[in-house]
């Protein structure tokens, strides 16, 4: 029992090893096959990884690196240069086609304001002449100031009522900061029309150079017969050296329609003639006005109500201006004599009559802006009154700009008695204390 027992043990000591030895002997013929395999097969050879790069290959590198950067910078410079050039030759062009517009905008101004200057200074002078019945005896010529806007058109006049501020023996019609409103026809490129707050008129241009026709605003009249719309217009004449030399005013009577517009027309009569005579130096010498009667219908006759003449000489700066009426009138026939200083200031105004009932002459004393401060009223060598203009104009709050005072002088020059016309307020001076009273 004993011998069988270790007999086993013996033989399942000894299957393990066989067991280990049969698998050891299997993997070796398997890897001897698959090294016999391996030897049959190409394999291409490998290259053996390196840290470092050839001296040879790292010159070549960076030459060609350094002549594709060089070629890159030169590309970048080329591209800068061309890019500078193209916007300066097209700043260049701009700012040549800018100058070149401003040049044609401002030639087109200055065509436009002489256009407009050219036929201004005519328009307005025979404007002035036909509508208003003022003796001219001087007009400024209208400038361009810079190249934008054009001067005022300023004329003086003979002054007949001396109870006005400012400068009332110059008139200004403003042509630049608040010009007149113009019309032009864009085909013959004249002025038809011209409206400004102190004139308002349309022009009519003849195929005649020398003649021009005035229309001006209509007005209506309350007869007894009933209303009518009357459309005043002249006919101005000129000689060849453009001077006015006779104006012939018509009215053209309508009915009225709506209370206020103009109906169907009625008949044209002619109201006045205005004739004018120059001298060599060009200078108004003589003017006459004759004014027909009012007709009210084309069975009145056409007859001549009065002539007045007007007669000017001029010795430096004193205007000497006859007047003569026909029929005669021993009260307003007479002469005036206008002082004016070296700037045509009015110094002073006198009148003497025919009939020698009127002697009167009116002194001027101006402010340092060179308006009318005072007017003093001498007859017969003595001055009764006397007209003191207080001026407002840098004042915002002020009711009125300007205030009118008229001063009463007595036997002994004294002024006793005031009266402001503009707030009809008066005061009087105690005749022994000499002090004003209140404003009443």
């Amino acid at each position: 029992m004993n011998q069988n027992k270790s007999g086993r043990i013996n033989l399942m000591r000894i299957l393990p090893v066989l067991t280990g030895i049969i698998l050891m002997t299997s993997l070796k013929a398997q890897v001897s096959d698959d090294a016999a395999r391996d030897i049959r097969l190409y394999r291409p050879p490998v290259a053996e990884p390196q840290d470092t790069i050839p001296v040879s290959d790292t010159l070549d590198i960076r030459g060609r690196y350094s002549s594709d950067s060089i070629e890159a910078r030169q590309q970048f410079l080329r591209d800068s240069v061309a890019a500078r050039m193209k916007f300066m030759q097209d700043s260049i062009l701009a700012r040549e086609i800018f100058v070149r517009d401003s040049i044609l905008r401002r030639q087109r101004t200055l065509d436009s304001l002489n256009l407009l200057k050219s036929q201004l200074q005519r328009l307005l002078d025979a404007s002035l002449r036909a509508v208003k019945d003022d003796i001219i005896i001087r007009q400024g010529k209208i400038e361009i100031i810079g190249d934008s806007v054009l001067s005022d058109y300023v004329y003086t006049i003979l002054p007949f009522d001396l109870t006005k501020p400012f400068t009332p023996w110059k008139k200004i019609i403003n042509l630049s900061d608040n010009p007149v409103s113009m019309k032009t026809d864009k085909t013959t490129q004249r002025i038809i029309s011209i409206q400004s707050p102190s004139l308002t008129c349309s022009f009519k241009h003849g195929t005649a150079p020398n003649i021009l026709i005035i229309n001006e605003p209509g007005v209506i009249l309350d007869r007894r017969e009933g209303r009518l719309y009357s459309s005043p217009f002249d006919t101005v004449f000129f000689d060849l050296n453009g001077r006015i030399v006779k104006i012939k005013r018509y009215i053209h009577l309508h009915l009225v329609e709506n209370n206020y517009q103009r109906g169907a027309p009625l008949f044209v009569y002619l109201s006045q003639v205005k004739q004018y005579e120059y001298d060599r130096s060009g200078q108004m010498t003589r003017h006459q006005v004759v004014s027909f009667c009012e007709r009210r219908s084309t069975r009145d006759e056409h007859k001549v109500c009065f002539i007045i003449t007007y007669s000017l000489n001029i010795s430096n700066n004193t205007y000497i201006l006859t007047r003569r009426n026909d029929p005669a009138n021993d009260y307003s026939d007479g002469t005036f004599t206008c002082e004016f200083d070296n700037h045509l200031n009015l110094k002073s105004l006198a009148f003497r009559n025919t009939g020698n009932s009127e002697n009167w002459k009116t002194f001027v004393e101006l402010n340092e802006e060179g308006n009318v401060s005072r007017y003093l009223y001498q007859i017969n060598d003595f001055i009764p009154q006397s007209l003191d203009i207080i001026y407002h104009l840098d004042d915002p709050g002020a009711r009125h700009q300007t205030e009118l005072i008229n001063n009463t002088f007595e036997k002994d020059g004294v002024c006793y008695y005031q009266k402001n016309k503009t707030t009809g307020k008066s005061r009087q001076r105690d005749r022994l204390t000499g002090e004003w009273g209140p404003w009443r």
